[in-house]
């Protein structure tokens, strides 16, 4: 079998990035850029306030007077163009975000100046608070024009929207989100919403697989249950083939029904690898179709879903990032300190249920109590998993361990 790490090296050298769209600012939010953006002009794009008070200049201090007396000739807000410049006996009242007269120099805060709202053609100001470039923004000074703004690659947050916002940038060019197909396979299964009968259980994979399909800036399409015979199975199998990415839950261990890879292979699909050194999600299935238009992904992942979770956290999450266009799939792992002892039990790597948190200004990682791959309960409790050796024998409180959140 194959180590988790080359398992994943080899589904991500099929993944590859999908085709651009433009789409407006407004519905911008949460896709990732297909091309970089630089600054179209100057930020800001002029001299501006930034406290509300008095713009003045320093050449005042040729004035030896601990306060200075200025005429205030008149009172700019944001938005109006200063109709007089500053003199060494003048100053212009102004709101923060406006822009500068000539020659200001200094923007004095109102509180620190001798002002009545009564007169308010002069102000005095202590000699101390003006000085060269105090309280204002040079044009430029957050950004200069063909500086990178942000680039391809960016999942695009608020912050981001308010910067392509801010330099006019109406339409964004993105990543086209990738299609993901989700059919689920086996005779027990009946929907979630359906009364049980007996032998029955529900199909908790489907939606499982479509919300974290969307949580990965994916389209979830719901293709519902394949019976376990060939017909049923290969008929939804070539719908499945028609999206990006195609997810089959069950059918992919060594059973008498395990009929999913056998139906793959009679479709075209070319098996890639089948099989991985981890628990749970040992039977994992792997394999491309190349059609004229579009290259397939097709995840066998196995029925249990524990190993389904786990599956995509791993490998499918990480495909899903390259070919919405994000230059860096995730980092391997973040590392957790162990609150608590484990002992792995068998002899291959336990990708554990557990709880992640912050104490005392660390990552620590608690595990749950499971009972195997079935057990889907247990992982109510977790919001991500613990990676556990079986060469590492007995884990104690305070080891150092790998840790992922399930989620993007």
């Amino acid at each position: 079998m194959l180590s988790v790490n080359d398992a994943l090296a080899l589904v991500l050298a099929e993944a590859m990035p999908g085709v651009h769209e433009t789409v407006s600012l407004t519905t911008a939010l949460s896709r990732v850029l297909a091309a970089d953006i630089a600054t179209p002009h100057d930020s800001p794009p002029f001299d501006k306030a930034l406290m509300d008070g008095f713009a003045v200049t320093t050449s005042a201090l040729v004035n030896d007077c601990e306060i200075i007396d200025f005429s205030v000739t008149e009172t700019v807000t944001a938005g109006r163009v200063p109709a007089n410049r500053v003199t060494a006996t003048t100053a212009v009242r102004i709101m923060t975000g406006a822009l500068l007269p000539a020659d200001c120099d200094c923007v004095v805060p109102v509180e620190r100046c001798q002002f009545d709202e009564s007169t308010p053609q002069s102000v005095a100001i202590p000699r101390a608070e003006i000085f060269a470039e105090a309280n204002l923004m040079r044009q430029g000074g957050a950004a200069q024009r063909g500086t990178p703004l942000l680039n391809a690659g960016t999942r695009l947050q608020p912050q981001h929207i308010a910067a392509l916002a801010e330099f006019g940038q109406a339409h964004i060019k993105v990543c086209v989100r990738p299609t993901v197909a989700v059919l689920a396979t086996g005779d027990e299964l009946v929907a979630f919403d359906a009364p049980l009968r007996a032998g029955a259980i529900r199909n908790s994979n489907e939606p499982m697989l479509l919300a974290q399909a969307m949580s990965s800036l994916a389209v979830p399409v719901a293709l519902g249950v394949a019976q376990d015979n060939v017909d049923d199975l290969k008929q939804q199998i070539l719908r499945g083939l028609q999206h990006d990415v195609l997810l089959l839950s069950g059918g992919v261990s060594a059973g008498t029904l395990d009929l999913v890879p056998r139906v793959l292979s009679s479709a075209g699909v070319q098996c890639i690898f089948h099989g991985v050194d981890m628990k749970p999600g040992k039977p994992l299935w792997f394999g491309t179709l190349q059609a004229k238009h579009r290259k397939t992904l097709v995840f066998g992942l196995p029925g249990n879903p524990v190993s389904s979770l786990v599956c995509f956290e791993l490998f499918v999450r990480s495909a899903l990032r390259k070919i919405s266009g994000i230059e860096q799939p995730p980092s391997p792992c973040l590392t957790a300190r162990l609150i608590r002892p484990f002992l792995v039990k068998g002899n291959r790597p336990v990708y554990q249920p557990a709880e992640i948190s912050i104490s005392d200004g660390q990552l620590v990682v608690r595990p749950v109590a499971w009972n195997g791959s079935s057990d889907l309960k247990a992982t109510v409790e977790a919001n991500g998993m613990a990676l556990m050796s079986p060469t590492h024998g007995q884990y104690n409180d305070g080891d150092v361990i790998p840790v992922w959140y399930w989620r993007e």
